[in-house]
Formats: C-alpha cells, structure tokens, sequence
C-alpha cells in the first residue's frame, strides 16, 4: 500500500499547478481555446491554483483525475503540462498537438451589447 501511495505522490508532483485544467475549454479545429473568465469554484484566480486541490476529487464532480491515459491521449491539455511533458518523455504521448488559445467572455465595462473574445 506504500508504494502505491508513493507512485501517486509521485505522479501527482509531475503537476505544474497552473489551472489551466480547471478553465472551461473548447476544441475548435487544431486550437484549444480557454475561457479565462469561466473557470471551477474552487480555483483561485490569483494564484491560479486550486484552493482544495488535495480534495478536489471528492469535493468537486466536475473535476477529474489526469492519469498517464489522459497525458497520453487528452489533447486539450497544453504541451506546458507536466503530465504532458512526462508523457512526451517517455514517447507516449499520442494526442495531436494544438494551438492554444485564451477569451475571455466577460463584457468589457461600458459595452454591455458586445462580447469581448481575445485570441
């Protein structure tokens, strides 16, 4: 049992802890694109860490666990992603490679009848 809690601490400190996972995100053709105003409850935009990350799993439905599966094949995880990086080391990274994009769908202050998207 300690050496399996060990392999996860272990995979679980591959995480840069940049929040990029915890965004609203959609792919559209070769590009990701993040939704920098749309994001979990949970995580904090200051920080841009999740504030209950060790219980994220238990507390938070939406949120899932990034396993080696999901390093190796979930393309919208950005190429700065440990989990990724870990992956391409290793030569089991399949998913396709895809432009990043950041919005933001807040309305700038003033113009209520516009949507502001930035690419």
């Amino acid at each position: 049992m300690r050496l399996f809690a060990k392999a996860r601490e272990s995979w679980e400190n591959k995480c840069h802890r940049c929040g990029l996972c915890c965004h609203e995100k959609v792919i559209v053709g070769d590009s990701v694109v993040y939704d920098l105003d749309s994001y979990c409850p949970h995580y904090d935009p200051k920080t841009h860490q999740c504030k209950i990350y060790l219980q994220r799993l238990e507390i938070e439905q939406r949120c899932r666990r990034v396993t080696r599966f999901t390093a190796m094949f979930a393309s919208y995880l950005p190429e700065t992603c440990g989990y990724v990086q870990d992956a391409r080391k290793k030569h089991i990274r399949f998913a396709p490679r895809r432009k990043i994009h950041f919005a933001r769908s807040s309305l700038p202050s003033g113009d209520e009848d516009s949507l502001s998207i930035q690419f």
